[in-house]
């Protein structure tokens, strides 16, 4: 099972079906921890609700780091590249690096 091949087909129907290529999208990154899980996640904001895009498990607790922020970016700017993206996330997502 995978994210991409499954999910991405969808989301982008979705996206594509409620926004104009070229239009501006802003997309949040987020790390929970919900029950023993540590959720890393995307989201496409639309009308005050988040709709997730992709995700990884981080296999350990607390803070992501550059290279695991970037491997669950990576994908959905490739996914929603016809678009302008405005990425917004909290102070853990605060690296010159990943702005890069």
């Amino acid at each position: 099972m995978s994210v991409v091949l499954l999910w991405f087909p969808i989301i982008e129907a979705i996206i594509n079906q409620h926004f104009k290529l070229g239009s501006q999208l802003t997309i949040a990154m987020d790390r929970t921890q919900w029950k023993e899980n540590n959720v890393l996640m995307v989201s496409v904001i639309y009308q005050k609700r988040a709709w997730p895009i992709y995700w990884c498990l981080l296999g350990k607790d607390g803070s992501s780091n550059l290279e695991e922020q970037q491997k669950v970016l990576r994908p959905v700017i490739r996914l929603l590249k016809k678009y302008k993206l405005v990425i917004i996330g909290d102070r853990e997502f605060h690296s010159v690096e990943l702005a890069h």
